[in-house]
């Protein structure tokens, strides 16, 4: 627990130095999905970070939530961590785990203030590159090198190579220091941690609805709401948040919680919700959701005016 709290600590330098405004955000207590918030002074973009000492302890509920507030947010996601089952990250490379990216500290810091893209990824164990497909084409084009050429030099076949040229299949590293060598290292793209597409998981707004099931009877009063309204319902596992309604506007809500520690979530949650730019309702019963649908209405006629 103090080396993962070293970890935020080191975390949270980083992105102030960056010149970010940073919140940690310290509810739920423990397993929580987001550790830091944080928005950009001068880009006036935020940044949602987790931290873990090791890949691994990242829960699979953790990394649900993650990719549902890039979803409902269209907000970065960022998992930071020093090793992974207990051999140290390497940095500059970005690591997939639960189709969210995790990364170092060092790459971290190389990115948010040197601005200094890592190239390599690290999928399923196997180290990518990925190929630029325009610069690919002009430069096979000026070398007047065919498909056919490459895929014998690579060891490969030709549909591979058209793969590359379209930028729909990494190349792996091996193979990638081999076409560097023939077209040069200016046909990789560089990997922007802040590109909302940056995994090009193409979620559709239906596997978000079957990963968000209502589980009492204000979600499911909020998720008619939702579908009523044609608009994307997401809930939260491990987040001071418990959902959010997602259309051409964002909304956040807070169920009021029984325990102590209701006024540390709602805090909480205000917290990054300021950072993530939605507005914000508590609710503690169903009465509450008057107020919320009828926000919804007027925003949704609004935009449609």
């Amino acid at each position: 627990m103090e080396r993962e709290t070293d970890l935020v600590e080191e975390i949270l330098g980083i992105v102030k130095r960056a010149d970010y405004k940073a919140d940690l955000i310290l509810y739920p207590k423990d397993s929580r999905s987001v550790d830091i918030v944080a928005r950009s002074h001068s880009q006036n973009k935020a940044i949602v970070l987790k931290t873990v000492e090791d890949s691994t302890d990242l829960t699979k509920q953790e990394a649900s939530d993650l990719r549902k507030i890039r979803l409902a947010y269209q907000t970065p996601t960022i998992v930071v961590a020093r090793e992974q089952r207990g051999v140290l990250l390497e940095d500059d490379v970005v690591y997939v785990k639960h189709n969210n990216i995790v990364v170092t500290p060092k790459t971290l810091e190389n990115y948010l203030i040197r601005n200094e893209k890592p190239m390599v990824a690290c999928i399923r164990g196997n180290y990518v590159l990925k190929i630029n497909p325009s610069k690919f084409y002009a430069k096979r084009e000026e070398l007047k090198c065919s498909r056919g050429v490459l895929a014998d030099i690579l060891g490969t076949s030709k549909k591979a190579i058209y793969m590359y040229e379209r930028g729909e299949m990494y190349i792996s590293l091996e193979k990638g220091l081999k076409l560097a060598s023939i077209l040069g290292e200016d046909i990789f793209e560089e990997i922007d941690l802040l590109d909302e597409d940056v995994l090009k998981e193409n979620i559709s707004e239906d596997q978000g609805r079957e990963e968000s099931l209502p589980r009492d009877q204000i979600e499911e009063a909020l998720y008619r709401l939702a579908s009523n309204l044609k608009q994307l319902f997401v809930n939260f596992f491990r987040a001071p948040i418990d959902v959010a309604i997602k259309g051409k506007f964002v909304v956040t809500i807070v169920k009021r919680s029984v325990d102590s520690n209701e006024n540390e979530k709602i805090e909480n949650a205000e917290k990054l919700a300021e950072n993530v730019n939605t507005r914000i309702f508590v609710v503690g019963s169903l009465r509450d959701l008057n107020e919320i649908r009828k926000t919804l209405s007027k925003l949704r006629l609004n935009m449609e005016n």
